[in-house]
């Protein structure tokens, strides 16, 4: 049976679901399928024993109602119809059952349970809106009651006992309310935080920290993403490598603060000519950077590097131990067009014995970019 109502409790709510509406959802169920079983059995009692032909009809209406409010909820997978449609009949039906009731049967005892539904459902202001309007009724007609109900015995003492009782639950209720929404807002303040502060580790943990570009760990996982989407369009796909020429010299001339202030300039220059979502740039480590990038031909691929070529060199940045007499880069290139095997190693060798070779060829130049690769 517990396993039943568990299900039934919790039917409908789905993983996007936020924490507060969760507990909301669940907890209009339970009151729901509660109120539903006492409103069934009290609809049975009045029509065996033939009690009150009034409250028998109320009953069953409201039982309909609330029945209705589960079937809405559990298919539309929303609270938000249902909790409305719940707190209008509970509403409606306590009122019904103190005009008919007269404080007969311990009606008046329920009363007391309905700013629990409806600040638990509606939240702390909008359900105590609603408690408050219900009481104002509720209250009028008890006191049009002292001295006609119960025979005459309910009385100005009987009336204000059942006011106290009710301000004092609606008053617990909501303070229980208002603290769980207040501890449920920072908890969900101190969440946020703490996905900011979880984002900027993993985001420092891909990136090199001076230059901002993605580091060589970030590489291996972006390749398998890259090689993928380019064999999905059958694109040109290419990974070059390249190293500022004659760096160590650079660093020796005008010092390690000009030779981090170089390397950010080039890493910006990356940045710029690889703006493509296709396109991913990276530090390696010191002077070496490297790229991934894709397209529809060669021939854009060869312009592209070529472009990040020209651009380091137009930088402009004194280098005079270079017989360029500017701070230049030499690039390996590997380009495929064949996506049977996925080998970054292969690609990685491919573009680094390139880079070699544009070194040997004097540097200031690109190596491979001529060539179609196979893996």
């Amino acid at each position: 049976m517990l396993n039943i109502l568990s299900k039934i409790f919790y039917l409908g709510i789905d993983e996007n679901t936020s924490d507060n509406d969760i507990r909301k959802y669940i907890l209009l169920n339970i009151l729901l399928v509660i109120t539903s079983l006492l409103l069934f059995v009290f609809t049975v009692t009045n029509v065996l024993l033939g009690i009150h032909y009034n409250l028998l009809l109320i009953n069953f209406i409201a039982f309909s109602a609330n029945i209705y409010a589960l079937y809405d909820m559990h298919t539309r997978h929303t609270f938000s119809r249902a909790s409305i449609i719940g707190t209008i009949n509970a509403f409606l039906l306590l009122l019904a059952i103190i005009h008919f009731g007269k404080g007969e049967n311990f009606t008046l005892v329920w009363i007391i349970f309905f700013p629990v539904f409806a600040i638990f459902i509606n939240g702390c202001k909008k359900g105590l809106r609603i408690a408050i309007a219900f009481y104002l009724i509720a209250f009028v007609m008890a006191y049009n009651g002292i001295g006609e109900w119960l025979n005459g015995l309910w009385n100005s003492s009987s009336f204000v006992r059942f006011v106290a009782a009710n301000l004092g639950m609606l008053f617990i209720t909501y303070l229980f309310e208002k603290s769980f929404e207040a501890a449920h807002q920072e908890l969900m303040k101190n969440r946020d935080i703490e996905q900011k502060y979880i984002k900027a580790l993993e985001e420092a943990s891909i990136r090199d920290p001076l230059t901002q570009l993605y580091n060589r760990r970030h590489l291996d996982y972006l390749f398998h993403q890259q090689f993928l989407k380019a064999k999905e369009y059958q694109s040109y796909f290419a990974f070059f490598i390249l190293d500022l020429d004659n760096f160590k010299l650079f660093n020796d001339t005008y010092g390690h603060i000009v030779g981090d202030e170089a390397l950010k300039e080039v890493a910006k220059v990356l940045k710029d000519s690889m703006r493509r979502k296709s396109d991913s740039v990276f530090r390696l480590g010191g002077e070496e950077f490297a790229g991934l990038l894709m397209a529809d031909s060669q021939e854009k691929i060869v312009q592209n590097i070529q472009q990040i070529r020209t651009h380091i060199q137009a930088l402009q940045l004194e280098h005079k131990a270079s017989s360029y007499g500017v701070l230049t880069a030499s690039f390996g290139v590997c380009i495929i067009h064949n996506f049977e095997k996925e080998d970054f190693d292969r690609m990685y060798k491919i573009a680094d014995d390139a880079l070699y070779q544009a070194k040997d060829k004097g540097r200031n130049c690109i190596v491979g970019s001529d060539t179609i690769s196979t893996l």
